[in-house]
C-alpha cells in the first residue's frame, strides 16, 4: 500500500509526457496542416507505392541494409547505389517535385518497409532511415501515421524547414515512408517556436 502513491505519480507522469508528446504533434500539425495536406497526397500516387512495393520484394535482410548503409557513408556522389537514388523513374520524379517547388520543399526521400533508401533528392547522409523517429514514428509498425520532426535552420541553404513524414500505404497497412523537407514562412516559424 505504501508504495501506491509512487507508483501513480510514476504512472502519471509517464501518460503527462506521451500526452504532451501527441499534443506537441497535434499542434505542429494544426500549424502545418496545408503542408502536411500535400506531402499526404504525394505518398497516395501509384508510382510511390509501386516503387516501395518493388524493393519491398527484394526481400533485403537487415544486416544488408546496414552494410549498404556503412558503404553508402563510406562512398562518394557517383557510388552506383548513390546514382540509384536519382535515376530510376521514381528518383527522378523526386528530383522534377524538388526543382519545380524549391520555394516549398528542400529534401524529399522516400523508404521501404525497413527504412531503406528507395529514391533521395538530394541524397541523404545515410541509406538507412529505419532507426530514426522520422522512420519509425511515421511506418508506426505498419499502421503509419504523420510525423512531424523538428524545426531546423538549414545554414547551406539559409531557411527554415521542418521534415514531415507520411506513411505509403497499400491498402490499410503501410509499406514505406516517404519524408520531405518542407519550407516553414516567417509567421509558422514564429508559432512553431513559441511552442514549448
Amino acid at each position: 500500500m505504501r508504495y501506491l502513491p509512487m507508483m501513480l505519480a510514476a504512472f502519471f507522469c509517464m501518460s503527462f509526457s506521451a500526452f504532451t508528446m501527441a499534443d506537441k504533434q497535434d499542434e505542429m500539425a494544426s500549424i502545418l496542416l496545408s503542408k502536411i495536406t500535400g506531402v499526404n497526397q504525394l505518398a497516395k500516387q501509384v508510382r510511390f507505392i509501386s516503387a516501395v512495393k518493388k524493393q519491398n520484394a527484394m526481400g533485403l535482410s537487415l544486416d544488408e541494409i546496414k552494410k549498404r548503409d556503412q558503404q553508402w557513408m563510406q562512398d562518394g556522389a557517383d557510388s552506383e547505389l548513390k546514382i540509384s537514388m536519382g535515376s530510376s523513374d521514381i528518383g527522378k520524379f523526386l528530383s522534377n517535385v524538388i526543382k519545380k517547388n524549391s520555394e516549398k520543399y528542400n529534401e524529399m526521400f522516400l523508404t521501404d518497409n525497413q527504412g531503406a533508401n528507395v529514391a533521395a533528392y538530394p541524397l541523404t547522409s545515410d541509406y538507412w532511415q529505419g532507426d530514426e523517429a522520422k522512420f519509425i514514428e511515421a511506418f508506426n509498425n505498419g499502421d503509419g501515421k504523420i510525423y512531424i520532426g523538428k524545426l531546423e535552420f538549414d545554414e547551406s541553404t539559409k531557411v527554415n524547414a521542418i521534415q514531415i513524414s507520411v506513411p505509403v500505404k497499400y491498402g490499410a497497412k503501410a509499406i514505406g515512408v516517404l519524408v520531405i523537407g518542407v519550407k516553414v514562412d516567417h509567421i509558422e516559424v514564429e508559432k512553431l517556436s513559441q511552442m514549448k
